[in-house]
């Protein structure tokens, strides 16, 4: 853990993220956000507050983000290739 971390609460970590408590709260359960890297609980003990660092988030978003990104490149060069591929060409010769 990074002693530089600045912690903050649930609900300004959503606002500041831009994004619904929900949404940052399904992504923790998912654990698409580790616990001590991107959020902890305020006192140690379940059931208390769940504090967020936003710095850390930021930067591990834009990782998923480049992340999704290849894969949808990566998606989108297959079909074409694969429609490239299935696309039956007639040359004089043939005739």
């Amino acid at each position: 853990m990074n002693s530089a971390q600045h912690w903050v609460p649930e609900e300004q970590a959503a606002k500041q993220l831009g994004i619904a408590h929900s949404t940052i709260r399904l992504m923790r359960r998912e654990r698409k956000l580790l616990h001590g890297n991107h959020w902890n609980l305020a006192t140690g003990k379940p059931n208390c507050p769940v504090h967020y660092d936003i710095s850390t988030i930021r930067k591990h978003l834009v990782e998923l983000t480049i992340a999704a990104t290849k894969e949808e490149d990566q998606r989108r060069q297959r079909e074409l290739t694969a429609r490239r591929n299935g696309v039956e060409s007639y040359s004089k010769q043939h005739l």
